[in-house]
């Protein structure tokens, strides 16, 4: 099953629903068909059972648990059908429960608690950055702001401080009850599905940052995690170790990997990160493969850094594809970076 956050264009974002999306691009209002489902069974509390279980929100949609959970999959089944039959059907209140794709605009399919994000986990990738010798004892990872998440459309803005904003494509996965201490065997039971994501980054500020210890600005700018563009189920997904890959940055191709080059798989990044508590909606990333703005072939290049205009395509098989335009920010810095890089 896969499901986004969505408003019919021209609608505004407060008024954005958690939709089921079916075949040829067809979405269907969650809640509303739900709704219409339970009322056609003669429950004559359906609306208020459906806004309960089929939330705007799809982390708040994933606290209702494995009961949610099923409810979702039989209205998707239900609605499927009722599609084939009546595709203009409409809801208890008159409103169409069926919408083309072209026809929505897409948010973030949820809002995180927190976004953990590990890194140098491709072999190549950690090349074409460092010369260095990694121990691997425990995954390289870091916390993003839940401020960084957007949408797998919305513009990425560039802060005037920034230079070397680089891309990062990464399979993300998706916490779907809360836990802790996660053992690698039992990583499954947590997994609610999965999005693409990318790790936005601004290399000069990171180094300006590890230089005095530090690791914040470089990695959680606002934006700086694009997700989605749907929150696919963990079923939907035969093998999350063998997914592929790809970046393009205005149609050129940067990144072309597939997961299966993993260090640290899944279930042992979930061991780690787990030691803290996650809640239901929280996202995980898993690494970038090689083919940075940053690394290798691209090194010294600046040409090959993120740039306002920029069209940045991040995409991975089974689950679809990111598309977000770089912008500049209109706000000047509140920091003086030029006094503070001498």
């Amino acid at each position: 099953m896969k499901l986004v956050s969505y408003t019919a264009i021209g609608e505004r974002p407060r008024h954005r629903r958690l939709g089921i999306v079916l075949e040829n691009d067809i979405i269907a209002d969650g809640r509303a068909g739900y709704a219409r489902l339970l009322a056609d069974q003669g429950d004559l509390q359906a609306e208020a059972i459906a806004a309960l279980r089929m939330p705007c929100e799809g982390a708040a949609f994933l606290a209702g648990g494995p009961v949610a959970m099923a409810e979702a999959r039989r209205a998707a089944a239900w609605l499927a059908r009722l599609h084939d039959d009546h595709p203009d059907a409409r809801g208890l209140d008159d409103e169409p429960l069926f919408c083309h794709l072209s026809d929505t605009r897409l948010f973030a399919p949820l809002q995180p608690s927190k976004v953990i994000a590990a890194g140098r986990n491709y072999g190549a990738h950690h090349k074409e950055m460092s010369n260095s010798d990694m121990p691997y004892r425990l995954p390289s990872s870091w916390l993003k702001g839940a401020s960084a998440v957007i949408g797998p459309h919305d513009d990425i803005v560039r802060p005037k401080a920034v230079q070397k904003m680089d891309y990062e494509t990464e399979l993300a996965f998706v916490i779907g009850k809360r836990c802790k201490n996660v053992p690698r065997e039992r990583a499954a039971e947590v997994i609610a599905g999965y999005v693409v994501a990318n790790d936005v980054t601004a290399r000069d500020i990171g180094r300006l940052e590890r230089a005095e210890g530090n690791r914040l600005l470089g990695k959680s700018y606002d934006g700086f995690c694009p997700i989605g563009p749907c929150l696919i189920t963990a079923d939907e997904i035969a093998d999350a170790g063998n997914l592929d890959l790809m970046t393009r940055v205005n149609g050129d191709i940067r990144q072309d990997a597939n997961t299966s080059d993993m260090i640290w798989k899944i279930p042992d990044i979930l061991a780690y990160v787990s030691q803290i508590e996650l809640l239901p909606g929280d996202i995980v990333t898993t690494g970038s493969p090689e083919g940075v703005a940053q690394g290798g072939a691209n090194k010294g290049n600046g040409a090959k850094f993120l740039k306002p205009g920029d069209v940045l395509e991040s995409e991975i098989s089974g689950i679809g594809a990111l598309r977000n335009r770089i912008v500049e920010d209109p706000l000047e810095p509140s920091w003086d970076w030029q006094e503070h890089k001498s």
